[in-house]
């Protein structure tokens, strides 16, 4: 009897030894997160000040968050396209004025405008070079003799060569000279100033044969006064062709004075 009891009591404490290891287990509490660390409080920087229209127009801008080399570099090149803006806006535009004949330049503008003056006195020189025979079928070419460049008659009967020639409006004309080579003792050439309504103003002719560039002049001009509201000047410089390169016009021109 006492034997039973004490197997009983042992079963129930077994049985009791069991269940509370059961009930240990499954009431453990759950591991605990790990703590959060924070990190020290950062000191708050301040806000860079802003950027105003009077520094972006100078081009100079402080660059605090840049080393110091680039921010130097930064502020010279700013400097010299500073100086560069102002040289260009200061700089001499290309001349694109012109002045009449007889005139010439006496101020030049910064936008390349100018202001003319007239000359009291001048001339005015044209060149056989230029010129066109009046016959379309006149045959011509230039050649070169010592101190001179011109242009003589190949084929075709004996011609002139027209050279147009401006002059100022308002000039009294004072002399008209030709400068020519003419070594053919046969033939003389001549050279003539003329308005558009085939008045003659003043003439010049070659005289005996020698291989030389030579020049005539003459005063004798009628009329003097230039008009170019109502005519324009020629020059005619005479050409044969049975002289062919022995008389070559190579040039002429026209002095005047202004009122």
């Amino acid at each position: 009897m006492r034997f039973g009891a004490l197997l009983l009591a042992a079963a129930a404490g077994a049985a009791l030894g069991a269940g509370g290891w059961y009930a240990l287990r499954g009431s453990r509490p759950p591991p605990a997160a790990p703590k959060t660390v924070l990190p020290p409080d950062l000191p708050t920087a301040s806000p860079p000040p802003p950027i105003d229209a009077e520094r972006i127009q100078t081009g100079r801008l402080a660059v605090e968050r840049m080393p110091l080399e680039v921010t130097g570099a930064l502020e010279a090149h700013s400097q010299e396209l500073v100086r560069a803006h102002a040289e260009i806006e200061e700089k001499q535009a290309r001349v694109s004025g012109t002045c009449a004949p007889g005139s010439a330049i006496r101020v030049v503008g910064p936008d390349g405008s100018v202001v003319c003056q007239k000359l009291p006195r001048g001339s005015v020189s044209v060149s056989a070079l230029t010129g066109v025979p009046r016959n379309s079928a006149t045959g011509t070419a230039q050649a070169s003799v010592p101190g001179g460049v011109g242009r003589f008659e190949t084929s075709g009967d004996d011609d002139f060569l027209a050279v147009p020639i401006s002059l100022p409006d308002g000039a009294i004309v004072t002399g008209f000279s030709y400068t020519y080579w003419d070594d053919d003792p046969e033939v003389d050439g001549g050279a003539y100033l003329y308005r558009s309504d085939d008045t003659m103003m003043a003439r010049l002719a070659t005289s005996g044969a020698k291989a030389e560039v030579r020049v005539v002049s003459t005063d004798a001009v009628e009329p003097r006064r230039i008009d170019n509201a109502l005519f324009s000047y020629v020059v005619y410089l005479q050409l044969s062709a049975k002289a062919g390169q022995n008389l070559m016009p190579i040039s002429a021109s026209v002095s005047y004075r202004l009122p």
